[in-house]
């Protein structure tokens, strides 16, 4: 990250811990659920450890990263703050990612801190970490993608909770779907909602499913919505 991109993300992150509401949105509530899940994967014993850690990653990259991550994007235009960082010769990659870092880092801290709880509680640690650990930085830039495009449509931060819904539930639907279907039963149609990769590839991490196709919809998914959301993207306020 460029040294514009990190002076903002320091600005970003300070506005952050200012706001209670938006440290519940993006910090609190996330990993409650987060939390929520692990609590019940330990009680019940019915997902199993990939399918927990599939459902955990892509709640928090919703919620978090894509969530949150429209929000201060489309609240950061509306007070034309991005209008004057632009003004100021930062470049327009540098000025998203750092109004993106805070809820980008955020989710993985929170990712972190869950994988620990159920480390300490005696979980078993995945046969092959790699994988879930590319499907968290992948899915997790991803997110970021997602929230770019989605704050090109949204005029203020308060209709981000209703503008981030479909692909909210695209994130969250498609590691839902995934989690509840026999190990390797994820055919080619279902990787093309943004959350079935992700949780296949962390589900790979303790079962033997195959990682390529999923590693290949994330890399087409980022390799595609990249340019179009940069594209779209309005530094001008909303109305």
């Amino acid at each position: 990250m460029t040294a514009p991109a990190l002076l903002i993300a320091g600005a970003e992150l300070r506005m952050l811990t200012r706001s209670v509401p938006a440290v519940v949105l993006a910090g609190a509530l996330p990993t409650a659920l987060g939390a929520l899940l692990v609590w019940a994967e330990s009680d019940t014993g019915t997902a199993g450890d990939g399918a927990t850690a599939a459902l955990v990653v892509v709640t928090l990259m919703a919620l978090t990263a894509y969530t949150a991550g429209t929000t201060a994007l489309a609240a950061r235009r509306q007070q034309f703050v991005l209008k004057r960082l632009r003004l100021s010769g930062a470049r327009d990659g540098a000025i998203i990612a750092g109004v993106l870092a805070p809820a980008i880092v955020l989710t993985l801290l929170q990712a972190a801190l869950l994988f620990a709880i159920v480390a300490a509680a005696g979980a078993p640690a995945p046969a092959r970490p790699l994988p879930p650990v590319l499907a968290l930085f992948a899915g997790t830039a991803l997110a970021g993608v997602l929230a770019v495009g989605t704050a090109a449509f949204t005029a203020s931060p308060e209709y981000a909770q209703f503008t981030t819904v479909p692909f909210a539930l695209a994130i969250v639907g498609g590691g839902y779907w995934v989690a509840v279907r026999p190990a390797g039963d994820a055919g080619l149609a279902m990787l093309a909602l943004p959350g079935v990769p992700v949780a296949q590839l962390t589900r790979s991490g303790w079962e033997a499913l195959p990682v390529l196709p999923a590693l290949l919809a994330l890399g087409l998914m980022l390799a595609l919505a990249a340019p179009l959301a940069l594209r779209l993207f309005a530094w001008q306020p909303r109305r």
